[in-house]
């Protein structure tokens, strides 16, 4: 059992090393970025930042065309339920709701 315990140490403690190692490495190769470096990655974030908000304005655009035409179709059925049945129409009704009805 202990020699379980160290093998799963000594291989977490690998890991660590690693993430570790790879963490410094990427700071050292921000650290020795020039200026024109700097200033393409900096390009670079503010386009994916500036497609985020578009797709995002796009997305509330979409909902809200969604929401208008939903409104615009109850407003609608309102209004269609609200309305009177034509005389003809009406009296078809109470016929068939006053018939007796053998299937």
């Amino acid at each position: 059992m202990l020699l379980y315990e160290m093998l799963i140490m000594l291989i977490a403690i690998g890991i660590a090393v690693v993430l570790v190692g790879a963490a410094i490495d990427r700071l050292a190769a921000r650290v020795m970025m020039g200026p024109e470096e700097m200033a393409l990655l900096r390009l670079a974030r503010a386009a994916e930042a500036q497609r985020r908000l578009v797709a995002s304005a796009a997305q509330q655009e979409r909902e809200a065309r969604a929401a208008a035409a939903q409104r615009r179709l109850v407003a609608y059925w309102t209004h269609a339920l609200a309305a009177p049945l034509p005389a003809r129409l009406a009296t078809l009704t109470t016929q068939l709701e006053t018939q007796d009805v053998s299937a």
